[in-house]
């Protein structure tokens, strides 16, 4: 069941960094994300047409006729790490997951997807074809 659906960035924000806090209190790689959640919670803002919490830990949210979810990965960006992937899901049951279409690793990838975030998912990656 969907959750927060079209919540305010605010309440996501708070919503995204007590889950980290409460999940993760010795995990400073996991947690060292928190200080970008706002930023990139402000970029979808500008772009979904909806957005909702489908598991705790990640926003799914609709752009340009397709979906995506944006969730930790330990091995964003292949560093070890971690950071935010914003992966496209395809169509099919259970949501299959596409290719990340961006990883958001430090504070600066997270201000430079804020000012410009539909040209990190529409124009370097075209629509995927589904298998």
């Amino acid at each position: 069941m969907s959750k927060l659906a079209n919540a305010s960035p605010e309440f996501l924000a708070n919503h995204f960094i007590t889950y980290l806090f409460e999940k993760y209190p010795r995990n400073k790689h996991v947690r060292r994300v928190a200080s970008w959640v706002g930023l990139i919670l402000l970029g979808i803002e500008k772009i979904a047409t909806r957005n909702w919490i489908p598991r705790d830990r990640q926003l799914r949210f609709d752009y340009g006729g397709r979906s995506f979810k944006a969730k930790f990965n330990h091995k964003a960006g292949g560093k070890l790490r971690g950071g935010i992937d914003i992966v496209e899901v395809l169509p099919g049951r259970g949501a299959p997951e596409g290719k990340t279409v961006k990883s958001i690793t430090s504070l600066k990838d997270a201000e430079k997807f804020y000012k410009s975030p539909s040209s990190k998912l529409v124009r370097r990656f075209p629509r995927m074809a589904t298998p």
